[in-house]
C-alpha cells in the first residue's frame, strides 16, 4: 500500500514538473520577442548611429566607409525619412538601398567618388546634400544621379528638388550633369573655382528649365555671360555674391520672374545709366529684394541707376565704406513724356554704416509707409539740408524701433559734431545752412564786415599820417619829410664862376 502510494505521489510530481516545464517553455518565447522596429534599430547601421522617430543620425561618427547595401536594406522596418551622414570621413560614396529617405545629408565627408546610379531606389529624396567635399569635374559624372533603369533608358530621380554642390573643386560641370533631375528647382554652386562659366556650365544650367533658386556666391566670377539665365525662365532668387563683377550684368534681364537677387561684396565702382563700364539696373519688374552690402569699392548710386526695379520692396545697401553718393532719383522712374515720376512701392530700408552725409527726402516719395528703416552710422551733415531728417525722419524712424536713432550722430560741422539727431529734434535745434565746401556764411559775414570796417578806418589815418609826414613832423625819429629831402640834394654854385652867354 505504501509503495503504491509512493508510486502515485512521484508519478503526481513528475507530472507537475513536465507541465510546468512546458509551460515555461511556451511563454518564455512571448516575453523576448522583439518588433522588426526593435530589430531594425539593432543593426549595423543603428550600432554606429542613432535611430529614432525615422531619423537616421551618424553625424561625426567617424564611419570612414559606406554602409553596403544589406546595411542599408535593414533599415526598411525603421523606414527613415531623414538621413544625416555629415561629419565623417568617407572617400567613395556606393548603393543605397530601396528607403523612404527625403533627406540626404552627405556634407563635409571628404567625398571624391559616386559610384553609378547610387541612389536610385531614393524615389522620395527630395533633398541632396554634397557640399563641403573633393568632388571634381572629371569625377562628377552625370551617371551619378541616375534613376532606376527602365526598358529604353535609366528613369530620372523625379521628386529631387534641391542639390547642393557648394564648395567641392568643379571648375566646370558637365553639360548633361542634370540630365536625370528634370523637376530640381534649387541648385548651389557657391564656393566652385567656376572663375568663368563655359558653354557646357551653360548647357547644364538651361538643362533645368524648373530651376527656381541658383546660388553662385564666391565662384570667383568676373562676369554672366549672355543666354545664361535665358532658359531658367522661372527662377526666382539668384546669389551672385562675393564674386569679381566690376559692373551690374545686364544678362539679369533675362530672369522675368527674379524676386530676390543679392549682389554683396562685389566690387562694383558706381551705378550710372549713362555709363557703359558701370551701367545702372536693367528692367526687373518682378525684382523685390536686392542686397548690394560690404562693396569696398562701390561709391556713387547715380540717377535712374535703380529706376528698372519697378517693384522693389526691400533695399539692403549697407557697409559700404566709399558710398558717399545716393542721387534723389535713383529710383525714379519718369514716365513717357518725363514730366512726372514714379517710384518702387519700398517698404524696407538699409543704409547703415555708409559714407553719407545726407539722405534727400526725394529719395523716396512716403517716407511714413516704411515698415523698416536703418540709417545709422554715416558721416551726417548737420545743415538745413538734413533738416528734414531732424524735423522728420526721426520721429519715423523712433516709431517703428525706439532708441533706434541713438547712432544717428553728426559729423560736421564743427559745433554740430557729436549732437544725435534726436537730441537736435527734442530741442527744436534749427540749423544753419553750409555751402558745398563746407564754408560758414555767417562767419564769413562777419570777417567780411571787419575788413570792410578796417578798410574805412585805415584810409584816413594813412591821409592824416601821410600829411604829418610831409610836414616834417617825424623827424625826430629819422624820417625827413619832402622838403627836407629836395634840400638835402641841393648844392649852391661857386661865386666865382661865370657863364660865357
Amino acid at each position: 500500500m505504501s509503495g503504491h502510494l509512493i508510486s502515485c505521489l512521484a508519478f503526481v510530481i513528475l507530472f507537475i514538473g513536465v507541465t510546468l516545464t512546458a509551460d515555461t517553455t511556451t511563454v518564455a518565447p512571448n516575453t523576448t520577442q522583439k518588433t522588426p522596429k526593435e530589430v531594425a534599430n539593432e543593426t549595423g547601421i543603428c550600432r554606429k548611429c542613432i535611430c529614432k522617430d525615422n531619423k537616421v543620425n551618424c553625424f561625426d561618427q567617424g564611419i570612414k566607409d559606406f554602409f553596403s547595401l544589406e546595411e542599408w536594406n535593414d533599415l526598411k522596418e525603421l523606414k527613415p525619412t531623414t538621413v544625416d551622414l555629415s561629419e565623417n570621413h568617407i572617400v567613395n560614396v556606393t548603393l543605397i538601398g530601396d528607403l523612404p529617405i527625403q533627406v540626404l545629408n552627405l556634407s563635409r565627408c571628404s567625398i571624391e567618388f559616386i559610384q553609378t546610379a547610387s541612389f536610385r531606389d531614393l524615389q522620395e529624396m527630395t533633398t541632396l546634400d554634397l557640399s563641403h567635399n573633393k568632388l571634381t569635374s572629371d569625377k562628377l559624372s552625370p551617371h551619378a544621379f541616375e534613376g532606376r533603369f527602365a526598358p529604353e533608358e535609366y528613369e530620372p530621380l523625379a521628386a529631387m528638388r534641391k542639390l547642393n554642390l557648394a564648395y567641392n573643386d568643379l571648375h566646370s560641370l558637365h553639360q548633361d550633369l542634370f540630365e536625370h533631375l528634370p523637376e530640381l528647382t534649387e541648385l548651389d554652386l557657391s564656393g566652385n573655382p567656376l572663375t568663368t562659366i563655359d558653354q557646357v556650365t551653360i548647357i547644364a544650367i538651361s538643362s533645368l528649365p524648373m530651376l527656381k533658386v541658383l546660388r553662385m556666391r564666391s565662384c570667383q566670377l568676373t562676369e554672366i555671360p549672355d543666354k545664361f539665365l535665358h532658359t531658367p525662365r522661372y527662377l526666382e532668387r539668384l546669389d551672385i555674391s562675393d564674386n569679381k563683377l566690376t559692373a551690374v550684368p545686364q544678362e539679369l534681364e533675362e530672369t522675368k520672374n527674379l524676386v530676390f537677387l543679392n549682389l554683396n561684396q562685389n566690387p562694383i565702382v558706381e551705378l550710372d545709366v549713362t555709363s557703359e563700364n558701370y551701367p545702372g539696373f536693367p528692367r526687373l519688374r518682378k525684382l523685390q529684394e536686392l542686397h548690394m552690402c560690404n562693396m569696398k569699392a562701390l561709391r556713387s548710386i547715380g540717377a535712374g541707376s535703380l529706376a528698372g526695379l519697378e517693384n522693389l520692396q526691400s533695399l539692403h545697401m549697407s557697409f559700404n565704406p566709399k558710398l558717399s553718393h545716393l542721387d534723389p532719383k535713383a529710383m525714379a522712374r519718369p514716365d513717357d513724356i518725363g514730366e512726372t515720376y514714379d517710384w518702387p512701392p519700398v517698404r524696407e530700408l538699409y543704409l547703415q554704416s555708409n559714407n553719407l552725409s545726407e539722405l534727400d527726402t526725394r529719395f523716396l516719395p512716403r517716407w511714413d509707409l516704411l515698415k523698416s528703416i536703418d540709417v545709422s552710422n554715416n558721416p551726417f551733415l548737420c545743415d538745413c539740408s538734413t533738416q528734414w531728417m531732424v524735423d522728420v525722419l526721426v520721429p519715423i524712424i523712433d516709431a517703428k524701433n525706439i532708441n533706434s536713432t541713438a547712432n544717428m550722430i553728426c559729423n560736421e560741422p564743427v559745433e554740430m559734431k557729436g549732437y544725435t539727431m534726436k537730441h537736435l529734434h527734442d530741442i527744436h535745434r534749427t540749423m544753419r545752412c553750409v555751402d558745398k565746401y563746407g564754408h560758414q556764411p555767417e562767419k564769413d559775414g562777419a570777417m567780411l564786415l571787419g575788413t570792410l570796417i578796417g578798410v574805412l578806418l585805415a584810409v584816413p589815418i594813412m591821409l592824416t599820417l601821410m600829411l604829418l609826414w610831409r610836414h616834417g613832423y617825424f623827424a625826430w625819429l629819422g624820417l625827413r619829410g619832402p622838403v627836407d629831402v629836395s634840400r638835402a640834394f641841393y648844392k649852391r654854385a661857386p661865386a666865382d664862376d661865370s657863364y660865357n652867354i
